[in-house]
């Protein structure tokens, strides 16, 4: 029998990161340690994605909540957004560090006096311009006029990568 040509299969790994891992408790949703941030842009959620090898994404899955506390006797509002970029280590063994994406828009939220506000982004996020893992995920996040807020992100938050092994991570 004469072959003409090969066949290369691909078999897609799937690898899925609870951003809130460990936290439980009897009413089912937990919040992680919750950081203060005023009128300058901070990163009240930093996490890098590491599944233990390098990956080609095909998709990327996100589902992110958040919850932001309104800390002073006075209404308050809040811009925030999530973003991400690959650090990875390439074939050659060089560190890859990409430039951050805004996953969506930046929003912006009133917050009543010493209350809480909650949110959720998710989604499949455009592998184009997130094309290999592993990701970090950032949540920033600012207070307007004079806000003094916390942050914090749900135990049922998620990053979910679907993509190939690159050969030599």
């Amino acid at each position: 029998m004469k072959t003409k040509g090969y066949v290369r299969v691909e078999a897609l790994q799937t690898y899925t990161e609870h951003f809130g891992a460990g936290l439980i408790g009897s009413s089912g949703l937990q919040h992680s340690t919750a950081v203060p941030f005023g009128t300058t842009a901070l990163a009240v959620f930093d996490q890098l994605v590491e599944p233990g090898f390098s990956m080609s994404l095909k998709e990327l899955e996100v589902h992110v909540e958040h919850k932001f506390t309104n800390l002073l006797d006075a209404e308050g509002s809040v811009a925030y957004f999530w973003r991400a970029r690959p650090e990875y280590v390439n074939p050659q063994g060089t560190k890859v560090t990409g430039t951050y994406i805004n996953l969506a828009g930046t929003y912006t939220i009133g917050c009543g006096s010493l209350a809480s506000i909650t949110g959720t982004l998710g989604g499949y996020v455009p592998v184009g311009s997130i094309p290999c893992a592993p990701v970090r995920f950032q949540l920033m996040a600012q207070g307007l006029v004079g806000s003094t807020m916390t942050g914090a992100i749900a135990n049922n938050s998620y990053v979910k990568f679907i993509g190939i092994t690159i050969p030599g991570s």
